[in-house]
């Protein structure tokens, strides 16, 4: 879940540049947020605050407060399957 200590004006600058990017909606499970309450809408870092830290628009995403809240601290799949991808897998092994 986005971090509380933003300031409001700076929110709210956030909120109208990712409505413009991604639309009014949540960029996880893309329900509309007209459709919802404003207060359920949150800013999400994208790739988690524990790596990429800071409040920049480029790891900002808009979120439905559930969608936030399951993905909390973790890389999102999209993003996962990317490394994988780009990092041969030669030598790994699973933990049990």
């Amino acid at each position: 879940m986005s971090r509380p200590d933003i300031d409001p004006e700076l929110r709210a600058y956030f909120q109208c540049e990712l409505k413009a990017r991604h639309g009014a909606r949540c960029f996880y499970c893309r329900r509309n947020f007209k459709k919802r309450p404003m207060r359920r809408k949150t800013l999400d870092h994208y790739i988690p605050h524990w790596i990429w830290p800071g409040w920049q628009v480029d790891n900002l995403v808009l979120a439905c407060e559930g969608c936030n809240l399951a993905k909390g601290g973790m890389l999102p799949w999209p993003l996962v399957w990317l490394l994988l991808a780009a990092f041969p897998r030669d030598g790994w092994e699973l933990a049990a």
